[in-house]
């Protein structure tokens, strides 16, 4: 269940993510579109990432599980917060993404005196299932 979004508004764009719970496991959601404003056909699943020890601002490039994460977008981003996400608070952050091969990504948060880290792979659309709330 969502339990909270995050909207991140970075690099002339704007996404969200999304903070589902389902008992203890818990999992970020992005919906990107395709840049014409329509929902692509991947979803980008992610995790909280605790085995990471880095200082920001990270490097270029970072080995993470024997994989070389490169980076693809650093940016500073206002983010608004809506519902239950522990982690975040609305305001500014500094934003890294970094990509590995097998669509696999890394994302890193710094801002309001902490960072943050997640991990996860693009999935094609239809292998989560999205249901209306009550």
């Amino acid at each position: 269940m969502v339990e909270g979004t995050v909207l991140y508004r970075l690099a002339g764009k704007t996404s969200v993510l999304a903070r589902a719970v389902d008992g203890e496991a818990v999992a970020w959601v992005e919906s990107p579109d395709d840049g014409n404003g329509a929902l692509a056909d991947r979803l980008l699943v992610l995790h909280e990432v605790r085995d990471l020890d880095l200082e920001v601002p990270p490097p270029e490039s970072i080995d993470y599980h024997r994989l070389s994460y490169v980076q693809r977008l650093v940016a500073r981003a206002a983010i608004e917060v809506d519902g239950v996400v522990p982690q975040h608070t609305s305001g500014a952050l500094q934003v890294w993404r970094y990509r590995a091969a097998g669509d696999l990504y890394l994302q890193i948060e710094a801002g309001n005196g902490r960072v943050f880290m997640m991990a996860g792979e693009s999935l094609p659309r239809g292998m989560i299932d999205h249901l209306p709330g009550r």
